[in-house]
């Protein structure tokens, strides 16, 4: 009966996103750094139970998610902007997890504003980083919006979380193999779930990429955390806008 309501609802959302899509192919676009700044990556000592995350890892400098999985290959996303929101439908190559099996793992929407401000949805338990979640062993999948900046000592040339929401813009619906990341504002202010600050992204409508990723924390040699680092980040196969 919970399947059945999940597919109505996701069926219903794909209608909606439909209706405002109009078909025009998206030429891809590299994903260009941005001078967000990374200085300091403490605050995520203070995301609630994330000394749970830690322990269930068993390993303070983990391997990131094999990118080889094929939920993390994005065969098509079809975009759309209305009334300053986005809509986004993705379709992977194969089932995607719900249940924390795949780990640390998201899709992102980049738009003209790069690494400064990106749309996420994201899943994965031992931390509670959402209001979404019900608590820290929750794998449900939430939205974010998030800046990402350079941390090449524990990141190397790959990205590191610099600011990251703790609500959960918008909505996010997924089933079997698709996606559905639904009235993403332009615009979203809340709270910085790494400091507890006031914290507002302003990503806009503009969509440039389509991407999956793998989330990677980094902890030093005292347990802390120094960084989580954003790897494997893939371009969909092909992206539609209207």
């Amino acid at each position: 009966m919970n399947n059945m309501k999940l597919n109505a609802k996701l069926i219903l959302t794909v209608a909606l996103v439909a209706g405002v899509l109009s078909v025009g192919l998206l030429s891809y676009n590299q994903i260009q750094q941005t001078n967000a700044q990374s200085s300091g990556l403490s605050g995520f000592e203070s995301i609630p139970e994330f000394n749970m995350f830690k322990e269930m890892i068993g390993d303070n400098n983990i391997a990131a998610q094999n990118a080889n999985e094929d939920y993390l290959d994005i065969d098509k996303a079809v975009v759309a902007k209305a009334a300053n929101k986005v809509q986004a439908v993705l379709q992977a190559h194969g089932h995607i997890p719900k249940d924390g099996s795949g780990g640390a793992f998201g899709y992102g929407i980049l738009t003209t504003k790069g690494l400064s401000a990106i749309m996420v949805s994201t899943t994965h338990a031992g931390v509670l980083d959402s209001e979404d979640q019900r608590n820290a062993n929750d794998p449900r999948w939430h939205n974010h919006y998030v800046s990402l900046g350079d941390d090449t000592e524990n990141c190397g040339a790959n990205p590191a979380v610099t600011s990251i929401t703790f609500q959960s813009p918008g909505k996010v619906v997924v089933n079997k193999n698709k996606a559905v990341m639904s009235n993403l504002p332009s615009t979203f202010t809340g709270t910085n779930a790494l400091t507890s600050a006031p914290l507002t992204l302003s990503p806009g409508t503009n969509v440039q990429d389509v991407v999956s990723f793998v989330l990677e924390p980094i902890f030093n040699n005292a347990g802390g955390l120094e960084a989580v680092c954003v790897n494997d980040i893939t371009s969909a196969d092909k992206i539609i806008k209207n």
